[in-house]
């Protein structure tokens, strides 16, 4: 990586024409740049002008090398920006329209960071300090230094995503539509400002639709169904427009068919080169591009990225720091635990955890003899409607009982008395008193609902984390952010406030309990769960590894409100895979539980099924309940969701940057 030594860079387009398949028609193509030439020299102040789709923002791409070109040369401080995108980087600064800052942070606090990922490695912490000084300087932010971005102005707000983007000294700086949202005199502020860093030596290109400030740049460019159609000062644009104001120009290329102003263009520039014919100097602009394989090689010094360990202790702070200081979000986070621990110790608020079932067995050879003695008694008593039939017999003096109690009568001629006892002779059916134990019905229905609040916590903690910092994740990446460091630091520290999360659902779980057993109620059987410890443990786990999902999530969406719409898609699933809805005992459901369900390995854990347990709470089937298998189950869960996470990410940036930019 490398930056350019404080110097402002040119940029100089020859014949630039972007062109990309036709989402109409998939055999034809799209231009959106066509035989664009311009030359902005080192220490410019040019403002980029235009009606929407004029092709503004493809320029600005094409500029920072994130839009392929199709044909001619674009060229900046003389490294061609598609052969050199990664070495120029350094020496290009980008503010967009979105503030990239952590909005939970202090301004100082944010640059000292943003420090950490802008500057050399080899950087100390007195130079970095130095630097955010000297930004803090330039644009202004001193009284407010110490104060949180989010409480700051807009206005300020743009100062601080400017000054991140300054403390590596660019050469070149881009802002795309960086005061679209501001107030006139807040706009006004910010374009005297970057006026000022122009007049600095830093080469300041601004993509505007407010035209009521612009006449604090060097130069305007102009395009139009893009092409450019105007590249000079202020005065003279009115002149080639006939227009008296500025904003007239967008209805002046309405008006007229595509074409026609950029060849009145060209027009002017044949005759600007007839003019400067025989002049040892100057020349037009479009000899100036077309001598761009002439032009002078800005000296960029070599810049080593900071390595893995020192972004991840980067990220990984920064992103502590941000929920430690959001006051409103922290709160929530606190709360939230604490709400699912009242839901379920009310939910079990009527539940006895120690009721006792009575366990069956099949009959033996002497109880299978008398049942279907008695039974065949019984049948003859049972199968005759009136009394009178039976002389006395055994038969008849059961009737003559049983007619006397009706209910027990009436049971007994049902079909269903009799499959009992046929399957009871059959051993089909243990019919037999064996032995008392607790019913664990009470208990496996704690303990899944305690590792569904779990992944619960897990998916909501998640599911945003990318996707609410994406314009930062992808600024960050031209200063070389490596996205296995970003992830990894994501998780981390997503496995520290689950951490946190967790104890305190469990702390007010458990403590509900001792108060219940205080006032005399019970609690959930020992003999079916694990320890405390233990049980905490593989929930945390559960929820690193549904936050970890989450993240894959978030990386895949544009919007939190699509991550949104993923939560209840990812739970529901869990849930029917957890073994604390349906059985999980075999076949297909227990492959995809295994390989895609924490709840399942959590609820593994947690449980312990005791000896005796009926067939018909034994959801897990035939399975080793070593502690160990669950822990690296989850473990392994966790480490491929964040692979997946990092690959998702390095896919998406090589399917928007083909080569322009190399993916670490």
């Amino acid at each position: 990586m490398t930056h350019a030594a404080q110097t402002g860079l040119s940029v100089v387009a020859d014949a630039v024409t972007v062109s990309v398949p036709d989402a109409r028609n998939s055999r034809a193509r799209k231009t959106l740049l066509k035989d664009v030439s311009f030359r902005i020299k080192p220490g410019d102040f040019v403002c980029v002008l235009g009606p929407s789709g004029a092709g503004k923002s493809t320029l600005v791409r094409a500029i920072l090398g994130e839009r392929e070109i199709t044909d001619g040369r674009l060229l900046v401080g003389g490294h061609d920006v598609f052969g050199e995108a990664d070495a120029l980087r350094g020496a290009i600064g980008y503010v967009p329209q979105r503030d990239v800052n952590p909005t939970a942070l202090p301004v100082d606090r944010a640059l000292h960071y943003a420090s950490e990922v802008r500057l050399p490695a080899r950087a100390t912490a007195s130079d970095r300090q130095a630097a955010i000084d000297r930004v803090v300087a330039e644009v202004g932010l001193g009284s407010v230094r110490h104060e949180t971005i989010g409480n700051l102005s807009g206005g300020e707000m743009k100062r601080a995503s400017l000054a991140a983007e300054m403390l590596a000294a660019p050469g070149l700086l881009v802002i795309d539509e960086a005061t679209s949202s501001l107030d006139p005199a807040t706009e006004a502020r910010i374009m005297t400002l970057l006026a000022e860093r122009a007049r600095a030596g830093t080469t300041v290109v601004a993509v505007t639709h407010h035209v009521d400030n612009v006449d604090k740049a060097d130069k305007l460019l102009i395009l139009g169904h893009g092409e450019v159609v105007w590249f000079g000062s202020r005065v003279e644009a009115l002149g080639h427009f006939g227009v008296h104001r500025l904003a007239d120009v967008s209805v002046a290329l309405e008006d007229k068919l595509p074409g026609f102003w950029s060849t009145r263009w060209q027009e002017r520039e044949a005759a600007d080169r007839r003019t400067a014919e025989g002049q040892p100097t100057g020349g037009t602009i479009r000899d100036n591009a077309a001598s761009a394989s002439t032009e002078r090689v800005a000296s960029l010094e070599t810049v080593s990225i900071p390595g893995f360990a020192q972004q991840f202790a980067t990220f990984f702070c920064r992103e502590l720091e941000a929920v430690i200081r959001d006051r409103v979000g922290l709160r929530m986070a606190m709360l939230l635990p604490l709400v699912l621990a009242a839901v379920v110790l009310a939910g079990f608020s009527a539940t006895s955890f120690r009721n006792p079932l009575m366990l069956t067995r099949f009959l033996d050879p002497g109880e299978k003899s008398v049942l279907a003695d008695v039974w065949g008694e019984v049948s003859q008593a049972i199968a005759t409607e009136s009394i009178s039939e039976q002389d006395g017999s055994i038969p008849g003096q059961i009737r003559v009982f049983l007619d006397s109690q009706p209910k027990m009568l009436a049971h007994l001629r049902e079909p269903s008395t009799e499959r009992i006892v046929r399957d009871a002779l059959t051993d089909t059916v243990p019919v037999a008193p064996d032995r008392e134990i607790i019913d664990p019905g009470g208990t496996f229905k704690w303990l899944s609902l305690m590792s569904i609040c779990m992944v619960i916590l897990g998916f909501v903690t998640g599911f945003r984390e990318i996707v609410k910092e994406r314009p930062m994740l992808d600024l960050e990446r031209r200063h070389g952010l490596r996205f296995i460091a970003y992830v990894i630091a994501k998780v981390a520290a997503l496995a520290v406030v689950l951490a946190v999360q967790i104890t305190i659902f469990r702390t007010t779980v458990e403590l509900g309990l001792l108060l219940r057993e205080a006032l005399g109620g019970d609690a959930p059987a020992a003999i079916y769960r694990r320890s405390a410890i233990v049980s905490g443990g593989c929930n945390w786990l559960a929820a690193v590894a549904c936050a970890t999902i989450g993240l894959t999530v978030s990386a895949c969406v544009r919007s939190t409100d699509k991550g949104v719409l993923a939560v209840p898609l990812l739970i529901t699933p869990q849930i029917l895979l957890g073994a604390t809805i349906l059985p999980i005992k075999g076949g297909l459901l227990k492959i995809l539980a295994v390989l895609f369900s924490p709840l399942y390995w959590a609820h593994r854990g947690c449980r312990s099924e005791g000896p005796g347990v009926p067939d018909f709470w034994q959801n897990l089937g035939d399975y080793d309940p070593a502690l160990w298998i669950p822990i690296t189950a989850l473990a392994t869960q966790i480490v491929v969701a964040t692979i997946i996470t990092i690959l998702v990410l390095r896919w998406q940036e090589r399917a928007v940057l083909g080569r322009n930019r190399a993916v670490r």
